[in-house]
C-alpha cells in the first residue's frame, strides 16, 4: 500500500508546526532594566534635560526678532553621589557670541535649573537664571534645533540638539 495524498499533506503539517514551535520557543528574553527617557541608552552621572532656545518674537508674528537675542533654559543633572560638578560655559551655532561663559556648581546627587521652576524643594540644587544668548543666527527658525555643546569640568563636553520654540499662540 503506498502513501496516499492525505499521509504526505499530514506529515508535512507535522513537521512545519514542529519547526515552528522549535524556532519560537529558543529565543532569550531581553533583560529588564530602565529605558532612560525612552531612548534605551544609559544615563550618564551629568546629564542636560529639558533643554530649548526662547527668542524674542516679533509682536503678532511668528517670526524670531534677531537683534533682541533669546534666552536658553535647561536643567543639568549630577548623578555623582559624592562630587560636585561645574558648568563651565555654553557654546552654540545659535547665535553670534558663540561661547557663553557660566561657571555654575552642581552639587552632588541634586540638579540645578537655568531660567526654569526651581527645584530646591526636590533637591536642594535650586535655579538659576537662563543663560542670554546674544544676536541670533539669521537662518535660525521657530520649531528647528541648534547644535548646543554644554562644557564641564569632569563629564567634558555634552553636545546636543537644542529645539527653538515654536511660535506663541497668536492673539485675535
Amino acid at each position: 500500500m503506498g502513501l496516499t495524498p492525505t499521509h504526505h499533506f499530514n506529515t508535512s503539517l507535522v513537521i512545519i508546526t514542529a519547526v515552528a514551535l522549535a524556532t519560537s520557543g529558543c529565543g532569550e528574553d531581553p533583560p529588564l532594566g530602565s529605558s532612560n527617557r525612552g531612548s534605551g541608552s544609559e544615563t550618564e552621572r551629568t546629564s542636560v534635560e529639558n533643554a530649548f532656545i526662547v527668542p524674542t518674537f516679533l509682536p503678532g508674528r511668528c517670526a524670531i526678532q534677531l537683534d533682541a537675542g533669546a534666552e536658553m533654559r535647561f536643567t543639568v543633572a549630577n548623578g555623582d553621589p559624592t562630587e560636585s560638578e561645574r558648568l563651565l560655559s555654553v557654546s552654540t551655532s545659535a547665535s553670534s557670541d558663540g561661547d557663553i561663559a557660566s561657571g555654575v556648581e552642581i552639587p552632588a546627587e541634586s540638579t540645578v535649573s537655568f531660567g526654569q521652576p526651581t527645584t530646591a524643594a526636590v533637591d536642594g540644587g535650586g535655579t538659576v537664571s537662563a543663560v542670554q544668548l546674544g544676536r541670533l543666527a539669521p537662518n535660525l527658525t521657530p520649531g528647528m534645533s541648534a547644535s548646543v555643546t554644554f562644557h564641564f569640568d569632569r563629564a567634558g563636553d555634552i553636545e546636543m540638539p537644542v529645539p527653538v520654540e515654536a511660535c506663541p499662540t497668536q492673539q485675535k
